[in-house]
């Protein structure tokens, strides 16, 4: 796995920092994962992607090219201090200074450590309403002596304001987080910093790292244990010497870096958790006085909502650009299931599945086309492939690719479905319907009517990402694909849908079908029975919206 770098740039004359993670596209145009403003850079100018372990950057055929440290590159392997030239717009590549867990703690010194419980800053500072009338009780001790709590109050508030502004100026996640780190450094004498967020599963994760000016950017120590009780205590934690602390109780990782005075608060919001803060100076001793501790503490509740909101945001557009990726292939149930993280689609992820594959064309469309002016078949085929796409996706299909004049889909991938031949089956007959439709509007208009074949198999398939480096598609491989289509284009009549053997045997509602013979199959050594599907008369077709997908 490649290591973690961010990009530092300036857009619009704001300067901004992304988190380079996975596949990174970059260009002046929405949609891209790294949008730079400027008519210097291409609507499609470059993208970042991970191969072995190092990060590189392709040019994707640029106006003004990509230059990496001031050669011109068509790709190019990229480290730590490169600076990109993406048209005119610099970007630099910067790493994150590694986090040392430790189970050590640097706050284990009672009469070196102050404890802040967040509900006794809540009464304290009127950010509770309910704890107001609470008597306040504290754990304290002498590494700094507190001022008037109403001094204490206005010097925190009067802070607090240039805070709320500072982070309403920043629009996603990882300038957000700068943003804060930058308000701590410029209101509290901290040498160095460290910002962690919580994962879904209650992981740590290092954020961003920041050091004073002219300090060595080295590996930072931090407490799971301090950690655990910051989130689930819900507490502020300051020591004034945590260096004499681990000389006293053996912590050799803190004493190795030399910490003298530090301070670790949770980021929460509404009694929620969602990361922590760590500051520290290596240098003077008792450094921070209990003032500070407010201060950071009421810092980390307005960056925790701040946070709170600026994710919400990068997962609505998550949501979003998975939905735009993935609505040309999938049903909206579908789409719904693979946001949630219920199903993966993964371009690494190739799997065999049990699938039913269905193929459709229109009868006699080299004969309509020829008759036609190009409009006119695009305006053809595109009701056709409305249709087409409408009853595919009212049973929960995915609609792999449109060929020409014929249409392919399968059932029971990404998301395994117990009776995908049914939902096949009753896509093909709704076709056929929405094509009698159609036919009668047509026939209104004196025009011909369209006739369409369908031919569906079902059994196992290679399914998941496959293509080459530049273009992937989701699709299903194999013989039983092979067989759908020689149903669809050798057997199946005009207006007749026609299924296999093995999409017989696995229906399990009710269908009216008739044999029509076997049928010697091109690739096939034997013949294979085939059957029409007349009808569903014991499972009526429903409609659209009251369709469910089954996920296992």
């Amino acid at each position: 796995m490649a290591d973690q770098l961010q990009i530092h740039y300036v857009d619009l004359g704001v300067p901004r920092v992304a988190d380079l993670r996975g596949e990174m596209s970059v260009g002046r145009t929405e949609g891209n994962d790294l949008v730079l403003n400027h008519p210097s850079v291409s609507r499609k100018h470059a993208r970042f992607e991970a191969r072995n372990g190092q990060w590189w950057i392709i040019d994707l055929k640029s106006t003004n090219g990509v230059k990496v440290n001031g050669n011109l590159i068509t790709e190019s392997a990229v480290t730590p201090g490169d600076k990109i030239l993406i048209g005119s717009v610099q970007l630099e590549l910067k790493g994150m200074p590694s986090v040392d867990f430790t189970s050590e703690s640097m706050f284990d010194n009672p009469s070196g450590t102050v404890i802040r419980r967040i509900s006794d800053f809540n009464s304290e500072f009127n950010l509770d309403f309910q704890e107001v009338d609470k008597p306040v009780q504290r754990d304290k001790s002498e590494p700094g002596l507190k001022p008037e709590p109403a001094i204490a109050r206005e010097k925190i508030f009067q802070v607090l304001v240039q805070v709320a502004k500072a982070m309403l100026q920043s629009d996603n996640l990882d300038s957000l987080l700068n943003v804060v780190m930058d308000m701590i450094f410029k209101y509290l004498p901290v040498e160095r910093g460290l910002l962690i967020l919580f994962d879904e599963a209650g992981n740590p994760i290092p954020k961003l790292t920041k050091f004073i000016e002219g300090a060595n950017a080295e590996d930072i120590p931090i407490s799971r244990t301090i950690l655990k009780m910051v989130a689930e205590q819900q507490v502020a934690l300051m020591t004034s010497n945590a260096l004499e602390d681990a000389r006293l109780l053996g912590g050799k990782s803190i004493a190795i870096h030399g910490i003298r005075s530090a301070m670790c608060v949770p980021l929460w919001n509404r009694q929620r958790v969602i990361g922590a803060v760590q500051v520290d100076s290596p240098i003077h001793v008792g450094r921070f006085t209990e003032e500070d501790l407010d201060l950071l503490t009421a810092l980390a509740n307005f960056a925790a909502v701040a946070i709170e909101r600026a994710q919400l945001g990068e997962k609505v557009e998550q949501e979003r650009k998975i939905r735009s990726k993935m609505e040309r292939y999938h049903s909206p149930a579908v789409i719904d299931e693979i946001v949630k993280g219920v199903v993966s689609t993964s371009e690494s992820e190739i799997r065999s599945a049990d699938v039913s594959i269905l193929f459709a064309d229109i009868s006699g469309f080299t004969t309509i086309s020829e008759t036609k002016k190009p409009e006119e078949v695009s305006e053809f085929l595109s009701h056709f492939f409305n249709a087409a796409v409408d009853a595919i996706f009212a049973y929960g299909g995915t609609l792999d690719k449109f060929i020409g004049d014929a249409v392919m889909a399968f059932f029971g991938a990404p998301i395994p479905q117990d009776d995908h031949a049914d939902r096949a089956v009753l896509a093909g007959l709704m076709l056929q319907r929405l094509v009698g439709d159609w036919n009668e509007l047509r026939e209104k208009e004196g025009l011909p009517q369209v006739r369409v074949r369908v031919g569906i198999n079902s059994g196992p398939a290679v399914v998941g990402n496959v293509g080459a480096e530049k273009r992937v598609d989701y699709t299903v491989l194999g013989s039983s694909v092979n067989i759908a289509s020689r149903l669809e284009s050798g057997v199946a009549k005009p207006g007749q849908v026609v299924i296999s053997k093995n999409t017989l045997e696995r229906i399990m509602g009710s269908f009216h079908t008739e044999p029509l013979g076997e049928f010697a199959l091109k690739g096939l050594q034997q013949k294979m029975p085939v059957f029409e599907v007349l009808g569903a008369p014991n499972m009526p077709t429903p409609s659209p919206d009251t369709m469910h997908v089954t996920s296992h």
